[in-house]
């Protein structure tokens, strides 16, 4: 065996022996809970309660009660009074701490008006100076909905279709159907939705096709509390009803509406019948939630989307005779799609289907220059603001199109899609090209042309603009130059000035008058370089000349 340099084994067991003996202490206790899980109904008090073993008083120990997290309890008690400074937030104001039995170890915390969140695992945690201990509680909670409720939605090709429906319940339940005989039948499909509240609903779909089927029974089973609700139909009884004898008509063409204005649905009874008295809706894909539900002359606000909530309106004017428009305000790109329109009576419903188009038209393309690179030009048109997604195309002056090198589609936060699409040309091939977004839904399209005098002038002017900054270098360059002999001259005439005895004869004037010159011609230059302005040079090279009798004759 190796053993660790200045460590031996018999000190490493005694250390950890030591922290053992540190931690607990001769008087400890364990804590238990209830070996069974918890059930209590939605909206009820549930009373979780844990015992320490052997009995002792537990006023001042720590007592937490949390889920997943002790960092964040459900219920904190320290020394004598309750912490709520960590408290979970769902918790607060919902909890109560009892202390009947705290002198004898028994500690309890009571969940007032119980909610589907609310179900799963709880720990009771004992904590006296360094020594802990805890336990686990499940904590069940059900509810018991709706009685299931069948709707006939009429034949279908393969048969008769029944729904059964129902809410309220908890946890998730179990859906059958059986026949007259107790026989269970084959579910076409089955729908669960949890709502804001944390209950489901359930939609089951039954398709009929043995003709002779004379009744059916929908069961809707809780698995915590081991009940389940039925209910059952007649179906020669339904198919005798008002309503299997009237059609709802719905429109027979999709409905375009642009996004930002109002959207009209509207359905009506065939023939004309007063449908005050019964439900409408307009869903979706699922009866519930809604888009919009009508019942004895007001709306459901509970079974209604969140996303439609203050947006719609329902337009009753004409339903003495059977006629109905939601309207839905603001049109989004969300809203497109189908949607059902439902009126029902006695238990059975007839439907028409509608197909809402949402449309975004767009901003006018814009077109970019990037280039040149490697005999290469890259034009680039934007465009945002569009739904569904758009056509692209680019054109050239006689109308034929030109495929782009590649394009880019994005879809922000709004759903609305922006576009942006590259064109590859090479410089001595530049033509006017035009820039075409439309819309397939409207046959609209937004264009922008692309002129090659605007790249000629863009690439002219960068030309002028590369040539005019070398000019101008070159001009300093030459003007320091200039400035540096000025000097030598300057400082040469100023030492001769300064010995007006060198000047002797009349051969000496001739000196006199070219150093003059030169001076002259210095001063002007940089003059010049100054004040750009020839006209003054000439005018002053022109009076220093005529001091000094340069181009007159000689006396």
């Amino acid at each position: 065996m190796v053993e660790l340099p200045g460590y031996s084994l018999s000190g490493v067991f005694a250390s950890f022996f030591f922290m053992l003996l540190s931690m607990k202490q001769s008087d400890d206790f364990r804590v238990t809970g209830s070996a069974h899980p918890i059930l209590a109904m939605v909206g009820e008090d549930a009373l979780l309660t844990c015992q320490l073993l052997p009995k002792r008083t537990a006023m001042h120990m720590e007592v937490r009660w949390y889920r997943s997290e002790p960092s964040t309890p459900v219920f904190l008690y320290r020394d004598g009074d309750e912490v709520t400074e960590i408290q979970m937030e769902e918790y607060r104001g919902r909890v109560e701490w009892i202390e009947d039995g705290i002198t004898e170890g028994s500690v309890s915390l009571k969940i007032h008006s119980l909610q589907p969140s609310d179900h799963g695992q709880y720990w009771c945690r004992v904590k006296d100076d360094n020594y802990l201990a805890e336990t686990s509680l499940l904590l069940q909670v059900a509810s018991l909905g709706s009685d299931p409720y069948i709707h006939m939605d009429g034949s279908v090709e393969s048969g008769l279709q029944l729904v059964c429906t129902a809410k309220g319940w908890f946890p998730e339940p179990q859906v059958s159907w059986q026949d007259i005989k107790g026989e269970k039948l084959l579910t076409f499909s089955n729908y669960n939705f949890q709502d804001e509240d944390g209950l489901f609903y359930v939609e089951s779909t039954l398709v009929v096709r043995d003709a002779s089927t004379e009744a059916v029974s929908c069961f809707i089973h809780n698995p915590s509390l081991t009940e389940e609700k039925g209910s059952d139909v007649s179906i020669p009884e339904k198919l005798q009803t008002e309503m299997a004898s009237l059609k709802v008509i719905g429109p027979s063409q999709p409905i375009l509406v642009r996004v930002g204005e109002d959207i009209q649905l509207t359905c009506s009874l065939a023939p004309k019948t007063d449908a005050q008295s019964m439900e409408v809706r307009w869903v979706r894909s699922h009866r519930h939630p809604a888009v919009y539900v009508y019942t004895d002359g007001a709306r459901v606000a509970g079974e209604q989307m969140a996303e439609y909530r203050g947006r719609t309106a329902l337009l009753s004017d004409a339903i003495s005779e059977g006629r109905l428009t939601l309207q839905i305000n603001d049109a989004r790109t969300s809203d497109d799609g189908k949607y059902q329109c439902l009126f029902e009576k006695d238990g059975v419903y007839q439907e028409a289907d509608l197909d809402l188009k949402i449309i975004g038209l767009g901003s006018s393309p814009q077109i970019s220059m990037e280039g040149p690179k490697d005999g290469e030009v890259k034009l680039k048109c934007t465009s945002e603001g569009w739904f569904p997604q758009p056509q692209v195309q680019w054109r050239d002056m006689e109308g034929n199109t030109i495929p782009s090198s590649s394009q880019d589609l994005t879809q922000g936060s709004q759903g609305l899609f922006q576009v942006e699409a590259f064109l590859l040309v090479t410089n001595s091939s530049i033509v006017n090209v035009t820039c075409s977004i439309s819309s397939p839904l409207l046959g609209e399209e937004k264009k922008t042309t692309f002129y090659a005098s605007e790249s000629r002038m863009i690439y002219s002017w960068n030309i002028l603009l590369i040539w005019g900054l070398l000019l101008l270098l070159l001009v300093g360059v030459v003007g320091l130059i200039w400035r540096k002999n000025c000097r030598k001259v300057n400082k040469t005439l100023d030492s001769k000035t300064a010995h007006p005895e060198r000047i002797l004869s009349e051969g000496n004037k001739l000196v006199t008058y070219r150093e003059s010159r030169s001076q002259m011609s210095c001063n002007n230059l940089m003059a010049s370089f100054a004040s750009w302005d020839g006209r003054g040079l000439s005018q002053e090279g022109g009076t220093e000349r005529r001091r000094l009798g340069i181009g007159q004759d000689r006396p």
